[in-house]
């Protein structure tokens, strides 16, 4: 049984938790200085096209990447800095 604990900021901690997920912060960090397609992430990160699809959507959902459409392909690209991220935390 969880808690109700009322946040300030509750759009910002749903975002924390998704990158919490070991293959979305993967993909956040392959994608941090280049786009990349979603068949080659899903290869990278070790999983099915359609899973890795559809954490691109819910991470371009939460506005953490771009995702653009080239023809057949579908190209990915981090709008979080990881670098700044990780001197804030440290």
């Amino acid at each position: 049984m969880h808690r109700k604990i009322p946040l300030d900021n509750p759009a910002l901690f749903e975002k924390i938790c998704e990158l919490s997920n070991i293959s979305k912060f993967r993909i956040i960090e392959l994608t941090q200085n280049k786009e990349m397609s979603v068949t080659l992430l899903a290869k990278k990160v070790n999983l099915a096209f359609n899973k890795c699809s559809n954490y691109c959507s819910e991470l371009e959902n939460l506005n953490l990447v771009i995702k653009e459409r080239k023809g057949k392909n579908v190209f990915v690209k981090s709008k979080v800095n990881l670098c700044k991220l990780s001197s804030v935390l440290s």
